[in-house]
């Protein structure tokens, strides 16, 4: 199974397009997890640079806010349908709200699938906190009887929800791994979505919990027969990153971070593929 590392937009708006993906090609990457532009124009232009530098790219959707929920079902469909248009490797979506009934979610999981097969373009639903699947026990409910619900996990959202590292909930842990199609890569606590730097001391227990999880999730993956994982490390930009007080300087490099969890993840790759390739060399 190929491994697929993907670099964030999320937190470099301010480097051009052209620059920053030539840093992410140069920095060995296979591509970039974008919001794609509304402008048919800039689309082009960016998806255009993209396909120059034989990168892949995630098409992320966010932007779906509603508390009405005919409006919020309305923007969701045009959202999905515009990005699955472009062909990115999947689409990354920030769906529902935790606050609607869970019919009304499972309406917004029913369209996105629908979608997902008309375009061939796969759909996963990201573990994000204020969207349907918020939280580990929630996660867990809609999983069940769900089968084809893939997931982008990131479970440091749901260890801050529960203020804890899911020690006692690791069921839902493994449905999640089961359907995860896409990982962020980001290690948070049972206080915060993010540590301040994971290469910090103080944080080896909660680096080691996320790593075992990554591990399982890109075991399950290879197990399945899977072609390629992709994962995006995502240490993210104010106000995930704390700045040092009466300042504007970070408390983390959010570029030398995601190099290092890209690391870690290859590294568990690798560790992966040597135990594959051991038991069955004809693998290899």
């Amino acid at each position: 199974m190929k491994l697929k590392l993907i670099y964030p937009r999320w937190g470099n708006d301010h480097i051009p397009w052209k620059k920053f993906l030539k840093e992410v090609k140069e920095a060995g990457f296979h591509g970039v997890e974008i919001g794609i532009p509304q402008s048919k124009t800039e689309r082009d232009r960016v998806l255009g640079l993209i396909k120059d530098l034989g990168l892949d790219f995630i098409a992320q959707h966010w932007e779906t806010q509603s508390s009405n929920f005919h409006e919020h079902l309305n923007s969701y469909k045009h959202h999905l349908i515009r990005l699955a248009e472009c062909q990115p490797l999947l689409i990354n979506s920030h769906t529902g709200k935790d606050y609607f009934s869970p019919e009304y979610n499972l309406q917004l999981i029913d369209i996105g699938h629908e979608i997902e097969i008309r375009t061939g373009v796969p759909i996963t639903h990201e573990t994000h906190r204020s969207r349907f699947l918020y939280a580990a026990h929630m996660g867990q409910t809609y999983l069940k009887g769900h089968d084809s619900l893939k997931l982008t996990t990131d479970l440091s959202h749901w260890c801050c929800v529960a203020e804890s590292l899911l020690e006692d909930q690791p069921e839902a842990v493994e449905q999640a791994i089961l359907h995860t199609y896409h990982l962020h890569a980001r290690v948070g606590s049972s206080q915060t979505a993010q540590v301040i730097d994971p290469r910090d001391p103080r944080y080896a227990t909660e680096l080691e919990q996320f790593k075992s999880w990554w591990k399982s999730i890109l075991t399950n993956a290879w197990n399945a027969n899977r072609e390629w994982m992709t994962v995006s490390p995502e240490y993210g930009p104010a106000p995930y990153a704390l700045h040092s007080p009466f300042s504007d300087l970070p408390m983390g490099d959010q570029w030398e971070i995601n190099l290092f969890i890209s690391d870690e993840v290859k590294k568990i790759h690798q560790e992966i593929s040597d135990t594959k390739n051991h038991f069955y060399p004809e693998n290899s």
